[in-house]
């Protein structure tokens, strides 16, 4: 009977919690839907630009399935910084040299996996082929899979974590009555999340510092751009994440409902940020990923990391971040008004 008793509480709470009630169903099948989305790769087609016609042939069988086109070498260094062009093809007396893009992993063995299938179907006897050589624009090519994943886990780590810290902090000063001590004094609702933010801010600092360093030089990742820069956007990912985890922790009425917030507003952002190659996902889940704050965290720290990008290439991915943070800490302020007393 007692047995019975407890169960029967349980069911009673589960029943009560239609928020857990849900994610236990709904969570797993947003989350393996995304994932078959995320892993049903489209057949993405590769920018190939080549030095003359003579290249453009040897390639005649690609011309079908990948964009085969014609450009100089300095037209080709535009389209590599702009990041539109994915190989560059030139021969130099009995030796073919490819430049592959180099900041996308996926993209790189494809490329190369095509351009040597083209090569070796036009040349099929290897006695006589020329030389293939294979450079990266960006990188290097003694660079490893943590090198490529690497800037992306780095923001990822930061963002989650800063974002788990701050939701149940702010949560608990709720749940606490300090925040409602707090309304219950003429101090504004702005000037208590701009509070929080910048004490909260202090530590994040720390934080960034601390994971960028140990990152780059502990762990040896791969990196081509200034450090200053690094923990420049490393801050403003953690900022954005600590307004993200506040605004949401304003609906969360324990740690529990907190921590369930995680499988649809993380999880979908992990998959989408550039973890996985986005440009090979079908075209909603590229679409999507334009709205997510992790995606832009993600691009800012490989386009340092990975390309060497300067303060100004990174500028626009940095002003959206910036947008999400302010976006949320409005949100924060609109949220509080329901838990002023007066």
């Amino acid at each position: 009977m007692r047995i019975n008793a407890i169960i029967n509480r349980i069911i009673r709470q589960f029943f009560r919690d239609k928020r857990t009630l849900a994610l236990l169903i709904l969570a797993p099948i947003l989350i393996l839907t995304l994932m078959n989305y995320v892993f049903s790769e489209q057949d993405t087609k590769l920018d190939i630009g080549v030095q003359n016609e003579n290249i453009q042939k040897t390639l005649s069988s690609l011309e079908k399935e990948e964009n085969v086109f014609i450009i100089t070498k300095e037209e080709a260094d535009i389209k590599f910084k702009n990041q539109e062009l994915d190989a560059y093809i030139k021969n130099d007396k009995n030796n073919i040299n490819v430049i592959i893009n180099g900041s996308d992993s996926s993209i790189n063995m494809k490329a190369m996996n095509v351009i040597k299938g083209a090569i070796s179907k036009k040349m099929p006897n290897q006695a006589n082929a020329p030389k293939l050589n294979i450079d990266n624009y960006y990188g290097s090519n003694d660079m490893e899979t943590i090198d490529y994943i690497g800037p992306v886990l780095i923001g990822l780590f930061i963002f989650f974590f800063v974002f788990l810290i701050s939701g149940v902090s702010f949560l608990r000063e709720r749940t606490t009555g300090t925040l409602e001590r707090l309304l219950a004094t003429p101090i504004k609702r702005y000037e208590i999340v701009l509070g929080y933010l910048i004490g909260f801010g202090i530590f994040t600092i720390f934080q960034s510092t601390i994971i960028s360093a140990y990152s780059i030089w502990v762990l040896d990742i791969y990196n081509a751009g200034e450090i200053g820069l690094i923990l420049l956007i490393t801050v403003i990912i953690a900022l954005c994440a600590l307004s993200f985890g506040m605004f949401l922790s304003s609906y969360a009425n324990n740690e529990l409902q907190m921590i369930q917030f995680i499988p649809l507003v993380i999880l979908p952002q992990v998959f989408l940020c550039g973890l996985f190659s986005v440009r090979t996902m079908v075209e909603p889940l590229q679409f999507i990923s334009k709205f997510m704050p992790l995606t832009y965290a993600s691009k800012s720290l490989n386009d340092v990391m990975i390309c060497g990008a300067s303060f100004m290439d990174i500028l626009p991915s940095l002003g959206i971040l910036l947008t999400f943070t302010v976006v949320f800490a409005i949100l924060n302020i609109l949220a509080l008004k329901k838990h002023r007393i007066w």
